[in-house]
C-alpha cells in the first residue's frame, strides 16, 4: 500500500471527483464510509465540511489522500475501510474528531481509495499538520500494511501514475536493460552505458559534478521519462557499479598481462632449449663427420696398411 497526498481549498470539487462526477460524467465510484457527516452526497458533505472550516483561519482545509495497492492484490471493502481509518488515525486525523469521507474508484486495474479529510477538527482544535507528508505517508503505510497483513510498501515509493500499465511496463523494461548493461564488465563509462541503452531504444542523461562523480540520471523510453530512483538505479549506485566494472577490467587485464608474460617467457625458454639442443646435435654430427673423413684419408689408409715386422731384417 502506498499513499499520495495533496492539500487544497475546495471541498466541492474534491468530493465531486471522489464521487466520480468529473466534467459532468459519472465514473464508477462508491462511497465506502464517512464520519461526522450527516449527508452522503458530495454536495451535502462539502457544505458540512465548509461550515466547520469557516470557523477557523485555515485557508487550505482539504486533505486528499489516495491509498493504492499493487496490481493483483485483492482487498475486501471492510479491509479498505480499516486501512482508511488507521491511516487517518496515525496521521493525526482521528475519525472521531475529524470529518472524513472515503470513496473507492474502479477505473484502474489496481485497488485504490480516496480519503477526504477536513483538516479542521469538529471540536475546534488546531488544523491537521501537513509537514513532512512524504515521509509520514511512507511510515504510516508501512505500519498499516503490516498491521493488516497487506503487501509491504515497496522500497522506492511510487506515485499514482506508476500504476498505469504503460508506465509500469516501461519502467520494468528500463530496469531490466539497465541491470543487464551494468552487469557487463565491459561497460565502464557513462558514454558506453548510454550507447548500450540507446541500442535498446532507451535515451539516457547523466549529470556529473566537478570531480566527475555521478550525481544525477534520467531515462526516457516510449515517450515516458523517469528518474533513476524510479527504475531502482540511483546515480550513486550506477557510478559505483561503473567503478566496480573498471576495477574488474583492470584486474582482468593485469591477470592477462601476467599470463602473457609468463607464456612468452616459457616460449622463449623453450626456444632457447630448442636452439641449444639443435646446436648440440649439429656439433655432434659435425664431429662424427670429421672423424669419418680423417679415417678415410690416404695417409691414414697407407699407415694402416703397413704392418710392423717382427725380428731383425737383414
Amino acid at each position: 500500500m502506498i499513499a499520495k497526498t495533496s492539500i487544497g481549498a475546495s471541498f466541492g470539487s474534491a468530493l465531486e471527483y471522489g464521487a466520480g462526477l468529473k466534467n459532468g460524467e459519472q465514473k464508477h465510484s462508491e462511497l465506502l464510509g464517512a464520519s461526522n457527516l450527516i449527508a452522503r452526497d458530495p454536495q451535502g458533505m462539502a457544505a458540512e465540511m465548509l461550515a466547520v472550516a469557516d470557523g477557523s483561519r485555515c485557508k487550505s482545509a482539504v486533505w486528499h489522500t489516495s491509498l493504492n495497492w499493487p496490481k493483483g492484490e485483492t482487498v475486501e471493502p471492510t479491509q479498505l475501510l480499516r486501512a482508511a481509518s488507521e491511516y487517518c488515525r496515525q496521521m493525526g486525523a482521528d475519525p472521531s474528531r475529524y470529518q472524513v469521507a472515503v470513496y473507492q474508484h474502479h477505473d484502474r486495474p489496481h485497488t485504490h481509495i480516496h480519503i477526504y479529510i477536513n483538516r479542521v477538527p469538529v471540536d475546534g482544535g488546531p488544523a491537521l499538520d501537513t509537514s513532512h507528508n512524504y515521509a509520514r505517508n511512507v511510515k504510516v503505510c508501512q505500519a498499516v500494511s503490516q498491521q493488516l497483513g497487506m503487501s509491504p510498501v515497496p522500497r522506492q515509493r511510487q506515485s499514482l501514475n506508476d500504476h498505469d500499465p504503460h508506465k509500469q511496463s516501461s519502467r520494468e523494461y528500463i530496469q531490466a536493460e539497465l541491470k543487464t548493461a551494468l552487469s557487463d564488465m565491459g561497460i565502464t563509462t557513462t558514454d558506453q552505458l548510454r550507447e548500450r541503452l540507446l541500442g535498446k531504444g532507451i535515451e539516457s542523461q547523466f549529470k556529473q559534478d566537478s570531480q566527475d562523480r555521478l550525481v544525477g540520471c534520467s531515462f526516457r523510453y516510449d515517450e515516458l521519462a523517469m528518474k533513476g530512483s524510479e527504475v531502482g538505479h540511483k546515480a550513486q549506485q550506477i557510478g559505483q557499479q561503473l567503478g566496480h566494472n573498471q576495477q574488474e577490467q583492470r584486474q582482468s587485464q593485469d591477470s592477462w598481462n601476467a599470463l602473457f608474460v609468463g607464456y612468452a617467457a616459457a616460449k622463449e625458454q623453450d626456444q632457447w632449449q630448442t636452439l641449444f639442443k639443435g646446436y648440440e646435435q649439429t656439433k655432434e654430427q659435425g664431429m662424427k663427420s670429421t672423424l669419418k673423413q680423417v679415417e678415410k684419408s690416404p695417409e691414414i689408409e697407407e699407415k694402416q696398411q703397413i704392418k710392423p715386422t717382427r725380428g731383425l731384417r737383414l
